[in-house]
């Protein structure tokens, strides 16, 4: 009888095979590697050490011609804020709450969001410079057509977040989940995902050469398999590679397993 483990490997390296029909052997070595750091230089957001505190945060953005700028807002409630074209800059956001609130087209810049919930919050259009989102809800958050230049996402979670269309660079996903995630048609240059949750996403025409996916969950990925497509010089572990066999529709099974099964 073929044990279980090594029937498990030499199922990896069957699927290793088909993907380097996919796949450009020499950008992307399938065998155990040392994972490659992408060079990007992500500076911390430029924030003021004595803020001025605010008490309504709603009552601000409902003062359409007012820039906020050098503010700390702790522990609010901002419900149906409705506003475009506005400029943040300089603020710290803590325990903050959004709710059925539409910011679409603003400018956030030198800002920090900590254990904020953003969820389904719609900044669609939107420039952010500099942000920091720290253990935040950003479920179904619309960050649709957007410029993000020097952010980092950290130990947020991001289901179904919408990030179609954005220009990202210097953009830092770090232990963070995004499941079901919109990543189609973005233009990526120096992105990276450390250790993120990437089941289902969606990546259709968006490329991800370069990138090292080996330490992130990418079950489910929802891409083009066909040659030099979304995942052209993207950098996979070996498991990972039966995975996306998974999405071909393809059974990988061992010359193996059909002796044993022919011989009962």
């Amino acid at each position: 009888m073929i044990s279980g483990k090594n029937n498990k490997l030499r199922q990896i390296i069957r699927a290793n095979r088909w993907v380097k029909r996919f796949l450009p052997e020499d950008d992307v070595p399938l065998r155990s590697q040392t994972k490659k750091i992408v060079t990007m230089k992500i500076t911390e957001p430029q924030i003021a050490d004595t803020l001025k505190e605010e008490e309504d945060l709603t009552e601000l953005f409902s003062q359409d011609r007012e820039d906020i700028y050098a503010c700390l807002f702790r522990n609010q409630l901002v419900h149906e804020a409705h506003t475009s074209n506005r400029s943040i800059y300089g603020c710290r956001f803590a325990n903050c709450r959004f709710i059925q609130c539409k910011l679409p087209k603003s400018q956030w810049s030198d800002i920090v969001f900590t254990n904020c919930d953003l969820s389904n919050l719609n900044l669609s259009g939107s420039s952010l410079h500099r942000v920091q989102f720290i253990g935040c809800k950003l479920l179904g958050t619309n960050l649709s057509e957007t410029t993000l230049h020097q952010v980092v996402f950290k130990d947020c979670m991001g289901d179904y977040m919408n990030l179609s269309g954005s220009k990202q660079r210097n953009v830092s996903y770090e232990t963070s989940q995004f499941r079901g995630a919109a990543f189609e048609s973005c233009q990526l240059q120096y992105v990276a995902f450390d250790s993120c949750r990437l089941i289902e996403a969606e990546f259709y025409n968006t490329s991800l050469k370069g990138m090292n996916l080996s330490d992130s969950e990418i079950a489910g990925l929802r891409i083009n398999l066909l040659p030099r497509t979304e995942l052209w010089g993207a950098k996979i572990s070996s498991v990972q590679a039966l995975d996306l066999i998974r999405l071909l529709g393809v059974e990988v099974v061992d010359p193996a397993d059909n002796l044993v099964a022919d011989s009962y």
